[in-house]
Formats: C-alpha cells, sequence, structure tokens
C-alpha cells in the first residue's frame, strides 16, 4: 500500500509540471496571436491553471514525503 503514495506523488508532480509549463505557453501564444477579440479572462484563466500546476506539485511532493 506505501508504494502507491509514491507512484501517486510522482505522477502529481510530474502532471503539476506540465500543467505550469501549458501555463507558460499559453501565456507566450496569447502575447503572439491575442488581439481585441482575445477574451478579457485570458488571464485569471493562465493564473488559476498556473496555480492549479503548483498545488497538484505540492501535493505529489506531500505524498512522495509521506507527509499524509
Amino acid at each position: 500500500m506505501m508504494i502507491w503514495k509514491y507512484v501517486f506523488g510522482v505522477l502529481g508532480i510530474f502532471f503539476g509540471i506540465y500543467q505550469m509549463v501549458n501555463s507558460f505557453k499559453y501565456v507566450k501564444m496569447i502575447q503572439k496571436h491575442g488581439n481585441k477579440s482575445t477574451s478579457s479572462f485570458v488571464g485569471y484563466a493562465v493564473w488559476y491553471s498556473f496555480a492549479f500546476g503548483l498545488g497538484i506539485s505540492l501535493l505529489g511532493i506531500a505524498l512522495t514525503l509521506n507527509a499524509f
């Protein structure tokens, strides 16, 4: 049972990093291709996407370090 905490922890870390990298890629895409028709809420979407990735990464680190 203990091995599953490490497996889910590592998966959480990788998924969180993937989410944060995609957030930065989306910012670059919006900077290059954004115009007046781009939603004004895109900043919130990118911020919460990055925050979600950070939270999942921190949860994965906590699981890996056996904090729960």
